[in-house]
């Protein structure tokens, strides 16, 4: 993702928290006691001078009665609904792996593709309401689901209950890409 690219995504994403929080009759200070963020950064936040992380942005999504995913895309009224691929936006979870959101708008069920580089990880673990489906597209990943190692490969697939502590990890010396499946959207 480019300069550009990420000046656009603060910017729109500070003015979608921005509404959201405005929309749920919070003040800056009231969401920051909630999410147990400070003020200044939600500030930075909002004017799109920075963006959160993906666990930050989770707890803003929830406490404004919203999730990640919708903060992060504007609503697309269609029924048919094609994301090309050099048009996706993305989302950098950390310093080595980026999203890449292969769904637009208001839905049911949540569809984004993960570029991990080796030696990767999620930021933490993480639950939420719903079941999530993984699918290995290229490269090999670990999951720690509810305390259990699921190590999958190119063409694997694993399902479970989301509301159980989840974290992928790419402990190798290579790329993996994959999907994660979830309903409800969750991000």
């Amino acid at each position: 993702m480019d300069v550009d690219d990420q000046l656009l995504l603060a910017r729109s994403l500070g003015a979608s928290i921005r509404a959201a929080r405005k929309a749920a009759q919070l003040t800056l200070s009231e969401l920051a006691r909630r999410t147990d963020l400070s003020q200044p950064f939600l500030s930075q936040v909002e004017n799109g001078n920075t963006t959160p992380s993906v666990i930050n942005l989770h707890r803003i999504a929830q406490t404004l009665g919203t999730t990640a995913h919708d903060l992060l895309e504007q609503s697309n009224r269609s029924p048919v609904k094609v994301v090309r691929a050099q048009e996706a936006r993305r989302y950098n979870l950390g310093p080595s792996a980026v999203l890449r959101f292969c769904v637009t708008g208001t839905r049911l069920m949540d569809c984004n593709e993960v570029t991990a580089e080796p030696h990767s990880a999620a930021e933490s673990g993480t639950t939420h309401a719903g079941e999530e489906f993984v699918y290995v597209i290229s490269g090999e990943i670990r999951l720690n689901i509810d305390g259990q190692d699921v190590a999958l490969r190119a063409g694997d697939t694993v399902y479970y209950s989301a509301n159980v502590l989840h974290q992928w990890f790419n402990d190798t010396d290579e790329t993996a890409v994959f999907l994660f499946v979830s309903t409800p959207p969750s991000f």
